[in-house]
């Protein structure tokens, strides 16, 4: 009888401590996931922030109205667009 009362507490302890363990990996797990998240949330406040100062800037415009000098530039740079008297030269050198 003592011997089967021993074995049932050694099994019992065995279990105990590999309860133990499994609940500290999945601790460790966890937190690891929570540092990932509030790393990625931080990236995604950021991103947040820059595509907000963006929306501000784009708003600015459309109140300002259409500003012809505005409109010239981004033809210009976005368009590559040009005036009919205008003449455009390009250094065929590559430098």
């Amino acid at each position: 009888m003592r011997q089967k009362s021993r074995r049932m507490t050694v099994i019992i302890n065995v279990a105990i401590i590999a309860l133990l363990c499994y609940v500290i990996c999945s601790l460790i797990v966890l937190q690891l996931d929570i540092a990932s998240y509030r790393s990625k949330l931080s990236e995604l406040n950021a991103q947040k922030e820059e595509q907000s100062l963006l929306n501000e800037e784009m708003e600015a415009l459309l109140e300002e109205g259409t500003d012809a000098d505005y409109i010239i530039k981004m033809a210009r740079e976005k368009l590559g667009l040009i005036f009919p008297e205008e003449r455009v030269f390009f250094n065929a050198s590559g430098q």
